[in-house]
């Protein structure tokens, strides 16, 4: 388990932000019209502040493919199922929490909560084939 921690979290940072290139290269990043509209002028968040969200998202992910590891026996539905336990929280939670706190407009929040359905399964995925290569006993 010790080689699997960082090289874990080593994998899902570069498959997020993989993830973040591809989804601002492909225009489906979240729109800000709606929040402008609103009278709020958005940002993009500075990359110390980018990259600590990524590693907060690795860790997590990691976490969730250890725990659920030798569940079901199939390895595939663990990390599908580890992704889509941290889209939970990163997607229609923070949605909620954005319109119950701030009553912003929440369709730049939707678009992204369904970017992150796609992208944190895959990571999920991901991360649990490298615990099934490096780790083996839990799914055998």
């Amino acid at each position: 388990m010790l080689r699997f921690v960082p090289l874990a979290l080593l994998v899902a940072l570069l498959l997020l932000a993989a993830a973040e290139l591809a989804v601002q290269a492909g225009g489906l990043a979240p729109g800000t019209a709606e929040l402008a509209a609103a009278g709020i002028a958005p940002g993009a968040l500075p990359g110390h502040l980018r990259l600590g969200a990524w590693l907060l998202d690795a860790a997590a992910l990691s976490v969730l493919v250890l725990l659920l590891a030798g569940r079901t026996g199939r390895w595939w539905l663990e990390g599908l199922a580890a992704g889509l336990l941290a889209w939970v929280y990163r997607g229609p939670l923070t949605v909620l929490a954005a319109l119950a706190t701030a009553r912003l407009p929440v369709e730049p929040f939707w678009r992204a909560a369904r970017v992150s359905l796609v992208v944190l399964p895959l990571v999920g995925l991901a991360l649990a084939a490298l615990a099934r290569r490096l780790l083996g006993e839990p799914w055998d």
